[in-house]
This record gives structure tokens, C-alpha cells and sequence, in this order.
């Protein structure tokens, strides 16, 4: 089935010549072509900057959830000093039989006095993922007592931690990571769909005010006809070749003509309004349409068209993301049902400088962390991931099934609508034909005044008929476009 891909040439010429007619005795303000309002609602526009700020969001908290699962690096430096002052009903004994008497101890291991005061000093380096750590440190204990001896202590120490397994590939981190790609991956797919959206409604926006501006010129060349219809009719009534009946129904013609053009000055003002929000600019603007070709859809055939829309539609992307999405959830739930498993191992030194003496101590552990009871929180979450991703693979199911029957219909209505303004064009020709014939039967005395009025509104209806069939149409070729993701 080959679509009808274009209206005659003698309908493009009626166009043409009526949009040019409206933009040379309307006086309008700026004018915009197509092209123009688009760059424009996509660099400017507030619907553009939500999108922009949206995906700006997902990017941020995809960079974040990045670094947090990156290499660290964590220096420490601090110091710390203190004083002794002892109990006195149990006074300090250091030698002797009473030494039992539970001497005062200070940080270093030695009896203390009164005065004596205790200082630390230490620093270290902490280099971590989120799966393993590495910690060196060192720290220099001193206590200068009232004597003025010194006691001098040297220790450091090298720990490495290794997560063996907590519950992901790559831990509660990665997970997260990978959360947030799949987040930004379906807002970027999402951001794409929502900006055809927004150009397919700066198009209908542009054709809406295109039509409003050629029915304005339209309205206005058939209240002045009723203007010189009524003038007419008035002198046959006075020279009383007329009959009241005929007046009456001039004035009616007229006033029915005043109204239409007063409701389309309304839709013209509403159209240019909701065109320049779309552009970001402001509302009080006089702008005005230029001449615009009618929409191609880039499909010969139905078949086509469907392919089409099933490679350029995002929306099966994006459930595909959030199937992705919710298995990464469901994963994770099943790690924190499983055990945690870490190993560490690390080697300490420490020198008694007033001894001359220094001792090494090693460490080697294995924990194993079995989760007994969380009061269902794992559980939940396997549920929740479930339940997503059936419900994202069952959407992606159904839009594979949906988007063909989106196409046809719209196919199907934007074919139908191309040859009612074929008929529409046709349907003004005859008309148009047969007013001139009631003129000429008029003239020769075969007609009379209401024969000639209701020609003219034949025409006029005719007319208007056209232009409704014109919007239609090209309203019908946009939307087909935005479902094939054009």
C-alpha cells in the first residue's frame, strides 16, 4: 500500500498564495520559519532547560557513585598530651613490698607521679577500594616525668583488609555504580524521547499559527464580502428588487462573519502566545509564521514505517535499562541473604628506646559474617527487583506488540487525511465553479438574491473546509513522524 506522499501542485499553489497574502496585508511582526522556532524551543526554551537539568542530575550522581567506588586515599595526623595528678589516700609506690598496692599506670607501661605528662604523636595513610584497604601507621610516645627522665616509645604497622565477598561482584559499591549508569543511560533515552516530544509540539505549535494566520485571511475577505453582499442586498431592498426576507438574511451572513473572524483573532492570539513560551521568548511577542512546506513522513510504505519506528523508537530501550536495573537490585538481595566473608593481615613493630628494645607482632583473621535474621529486609528486596524487572520485560514485550498498531493507526489516519484535502481542494474548485454560475443565471434573471447568498456561503464554508482539511492533515503527517522517532 503506497502512501499518498503529497497534495497537487494546484493545492500548493492556493496555500502559497493565501499564507503570502495573509503575511503582506496583515502587518504582522517578526517572522519565523520552522526551522528557527525549533533551534530555538531546543537552546532556549524552558522545556529544554528542565530536560537539560534533569540529565545534568543523573550525570552528577553517575560521577559520584564513580568516585565513591574509586581508589582513596586517606592521610591522618594528630597529637595528644595529658597529666597525672594521683589519688591521694592511695599514694604512688613504686619498690618495695607495697608496690602490690595498684600503682598508677601510664600510657607507656611505667608508674607515673604527679606532673609527669604523657604525649602521642602519630600519623598514617590510609589507600583504599571499596574491596580492599591498605593502612600504614606510625606514632611516637613520649613521657617526661618530674625528674626530667624520658620514656620513648617508636610504633608502626602496615594492615591490609580484603572483602573476599559481601554480597555483589564487586561489592555494595559497584552496585551502586552500576545502578547509576543504568539511571543515566534511561535518563539520556528518556531525555531523547521527551525532546522529539517537544519538537513535535513546536511543529504543531508553528502549523497552528501557520493555519490560524491564513483563516484570519480568510475570515477577513468573507466579512468583507458580507460588507458588500449587505450593500448590494440594501439597494435592491430600496429600489425594492429585493424583499425583506433577503435583507435579513444579508445582515445575518454579516454579523455570523463578524463573529467567526472575532473568534479567530482569539485563536490567532493563542497560537502565537503558545508558540513564542515554546521558543522561550515572551508572550506579548506579534509573531508570525512563515511559509512552511507540508511534513514528510521518510516511509513509502506501512512496512517501512513500522521498521522504522521499531529502530528509532527509544521507549523499548529504555524498558530494556530498567529490566537491567532491577536485576542489579535483585543480585544484591541475594548477597545479603549469603555470608560476608573478609580476611586481614597485618605486621606491627615497637621500640622502648630507653630499653634498647623492640618487638614484632603479626596478625593473620578470617570473618565470616552469617546474616540469621533481618526481619525480611533482604527478602523485600528480592521481591521488589522481581516484580520490576517482570514488569519492565513484560513493557518492552508489549511495546514491540504496540508500536506496529501506534503505526498503523496513525498510517492509516495520515493517508485518509492526505486525500480528504485532495477532496477538500476539489470540493472549493466546484464551488467557486458554481457561484460563477449563479452569477451569470442572476444576471440573465434565472436566480435570485438568496440563490446568490447561499452560493456564497457554499463557498465560504468550502473555504474554510480546505484550510481545517490542510491543519488536519499536516497535524497527522507530525504526529505519524514522532511515532516513527523521527
Amino acid at each position: 500500500m503506497k502512501a499518498v506522499l503529497s497534495v497537487s501542485m494546484k493545492t500548493k499553489g492556493i496555500v502559497t498564495a493565501t499564507l503570502w497574502a495573509v503575511l503582506a496585508a496583515g502587518g504582522w511582526g517578526e517572522s519565523v520559519d520552522l526551522d528557527q522556532a525549533v533551534q530555538e524551543a531546543v537552546t532556549r526554551g524552558a522545556d529544554q532547560a528542565i530536560l537539560a537539568a534533569n540529565l545534568a542530575v543523573s550525570r552528577a550522581v553517575n560521577a559520584q557513585a564513580k568516585a565513591k567506588a574509586g581508589l582513596t586515599v586517606t592521610p591522618t595526623a594528630g597529637y595528644n598530651a595529658s597529666e597525672t595528678w594521683n589519688d591521694p589516700s592511695r599514694p604512688l609506690v613504686t619498690t618495695g613490698a607495697a608496690a602490690n598496692q595498684d600503682p598508677k599506670v601510664s600510657t607507656v607501661g611505667a608508674a607515673t607521679a604527679d606532673g609527669a605528662i604523657p604525649q602521642n604523636l602519630q600519623a598514617g595513610v590510609t589507600i583504599a577500594t571499596p574491596l580492599t584497604s591498605v593502612a600504614v601507621k606510625a606514632a611516637e610516645n613520649y613521657q617526661l616525668s618530674p625528674s626530667g627522665d624520658l620514656n620513648h616509645i617508636t610504633q608502626t604497622s602496615a594492615t591490609v583488609n580484603q572483602v573476599l565477598w559481601n554480597g555483589y561482584p564487586g561489592g555494595p559499591a559497584q552496585a551502586t555504580v552500576d545502578k547509576a549508569a543504568l539511571t543515566l543511560q534511561i535518563t539520556e533515552l528518556n531525555t531523547i524521547a521527551s525532546r522529539n516530544k517537544l519538537i513535535l509540539t513546536v511543529k504543531q505549535a508553528f502549523y497552528t499559527l501557520l493555519s490560524s494566520q491564513e483563516s484570519m485571511n480568510q475570515l477577513t475577505q468573507t466579512r468583507d464580502s458580507r460588507k458588500d453582499s449587505l450593500r448590494f442586498v440594501q439597494t435592491k431592498f430600496d429600489l425594492q428588487q429585493a424583499t425583506g426576507l433577503d435583507l435579513k438574511a444579508a445582515k445575518i451572513n454579516l454579523q455570523s462573519a463578524e463573529l467567526d473572524w472575532q473568534s479567530g483573532q482569539s485563536a490567532l492570539d493563542v497560537a502565537r502566545r503558545r508558540l513564542a513560551n515554546l521558543m522561550g521568548r515572551s508572550d506579548d511577542q506579534n509573531l508570525t509564521a512563515a511559509g512552511a512546506t507540508d511534513p514528510a513522513v521518510s516511509a513509502g510504505t506501512l512496512e517501512e514505517a513500522v521498521g522504522l519506528a521499531l529502530k528509532n523508537r527509544v521507549e523499548p530501550q529504555v524498558a530494556q535499562a530498567n529490566a537491567r536495573s532491577a536485576q542489579v537490585d535483585a543480585t544484591s538481595a541475594l548477597g545479603a541473604s549469603l555470608p560476608t566473608v573478609n580476611v586481614s593481615g597485618g605486621l606491627a613493630y615497637s621500640k622502648d628506646w630507653q630499653k634498647n628494645a623492640g618487638a614484632y607482632v603479626g596478625t593473620l583473621g578470617v570473618t565470616v559474617g552469617v546474616p540469621l535474621v533481618d526481619a525480611g529486609a533482604a527478602a523485600g528486596l528480592a521481591a521488589q527487583a522481581a516484580a520490576q524487572k517482570t514488569a519492565a520485560q513484560t513493557q518492552y514485550e508489549q511495546l514491540l506488540k504496540s508500536i506496529p498498531v501506534d503505526v498503523a493507526e496513525a498510517w492509516s489516519a495520515w493517508q485518509v487525511n492526505q486525500q480528504r484535502y485532495e477532496v477538500a481542494v476539489a470540493s472549493v474548485e466546484v464551488a467557486v465553479g458554481q457561484r460563477q454560475i449563479l452569477q451569470a443565471q442572476f444576471d440573465a434573471g434565472l436566480k435570485t438574491i438568496s440563490d446568490l447568498q447561499t452560493g456564497d456561503i457554499t463557498v465560504s464554508t468550502a473555504q474554510f473546509n480546505l484550510l481545517k482539511a490542510k491543519i488536519t492533515s499536516q497535524l497527522s503527517a507530525l504526529q505519524l513522524q514522532n511515532l516513527l522517532g523521527l
